[in-house]
């Protein structure tokens, strides 16, 4: 008789455990088969898509759009392309836009550096000389990177909802919990379920979800484009080549003009980190894109954009040797508006 219940309760399990296996392999599936939308103008025409090979042989796509000066956009974690969707299409009519996609693999003793050295083999390959950085999340580490190796490759860095290290000390344990459920839920339901939770994560501001105005292009973004496009392996491929460092020490010794966006509902990569990088750089400018959290340029992409535009325009007059200083955007803020 008890060997009879607890055959009966392995079999159930058994069950459970086999159907539990079966929905995530089916799920996996699933997003291997998800293509990203594309990137298209305002008439609707998608913007062309290339295939980049680096020394090492890892190969990816990229986008070389418009003319004028060069833009070099640098993706998060994540790492597709796509993520500036909202940017690429749109300073493509006054700039020539470069963004490609974070490699995926990596060689066993390949560090940090070799996703700033990509970013130079691009750029040699497309031959751009100088150029406008601008990196988001894990990509604004590569950008500060990059403008400490090689700062006279670039006219000005830009630092979207920036880190120059790893660390979660700050966000406590309970919204660390929330994180990989936050994940999972993206990944693995049925899109429909996985979208009406998603609003709930943005209530909560948790991962990269924020409750700003566009939060359902964040949820788009993460559903097609980003989260779900990609194995978590492969973004914690990438963010582990940074665990290794912290950049802060040499942003000291960085001389080019950089631009820092946040988004003050970031709660994984706060503010006060943000306002450190903008204290340590010698010739760093804030700007707040309210009510959004780590991903500005897509929850809140009219603004963001705009305040670029400004500093931009800012820059180019710095080159042509009248600067045009901007008492809306001061030297050491205080954080701006939630």
């Amino acid at each position: 008789m008890i060997g009879g219940r607890w055959a009966r309760r392995f079999a159930l399990g058994a069950l459970a455990g086999g159907a539990g296996a079966g929905w995530w392999w089916a799920m996996t599936r699933r997003n291997a088969a998800l293509v990203r939308p594309p990137v298209r103008d305002a008439t609707g025409e998608a913007l062309p898509v290339g295939l980049f090979e680096y020394s090492d042989g890892e190969t990816v796509e990229y986008i070389d759009a418009g003319s004028g000066a060069a833009l070099v956009w640098v993706p998060g974690a994540d790492g597709p392309k796509e993520t500036f969707r909202y940017q690429l299409a749109s300073f493509a009519n006054r700039y020539r836009v470069i963004c490609a996609d974070l490699r995926r693999e990596f060689s066993t003793d390949a560090g940090f550096d070799r996703l700033v050295d990509d970013v130079v083999e691009l750029l040699d390959a497309r031959g751009v000389r100088r150029c406008v950085l601008i990196g988001t999340s894990l990509g604004s580490a590569i950008s500060m990177r990059f403008a400490n190796r090689f700062p006279e490759r670039l006219r000005g860095v830009v630092l979207c909802n920036p880190l120059a290290r790893v660390s979660y000390e700050h966000v406590g344990l309970n919204r660390s919990a929330l994180v990989p459920l936050a994940m999972a839920t993206t990944r693995y339901l049925p899109t429909r379920l996985s979208r009406d939770l998603a609003r709930y994560w943005s209530r909560l501001g948790v991962w990269i979800f924020d409750d700003s105005p566009g939060r359902d292009a964040l949820i788009e973004y993460a559903l097609f484009t980003g989260p779900r496009t990609v194995p978590p392996s492969v973004s914690d491929r990438r963010v582990s080549r940074l665990r290794r460092i912290d950049l802060r020490s040499g942003l000291g010794d960085v001389t080019v003009p950089a631009l820092v966006v946040k988004g003050p509902r970031d709660v994984y990569c706060p503010v006060d980190w943000a306002l450190e990088i903008v204290e340590l750089l010698p010739d760093a400018e804030y700007v707040s894109i309210p009510r959004t959290g780590h991903c500005s340029h897509i929850s809140r992409p009219g603004a963001f954009n705009e305040s670029l535009e400004e500093w931009l325009r800012r820059l180019e007059a710095r080159d042509e040797g009248t600067p045009a200083p901007d008492p809306t955007n001061p030297r050491k803020p205080d954080g701006g508006d939630a």
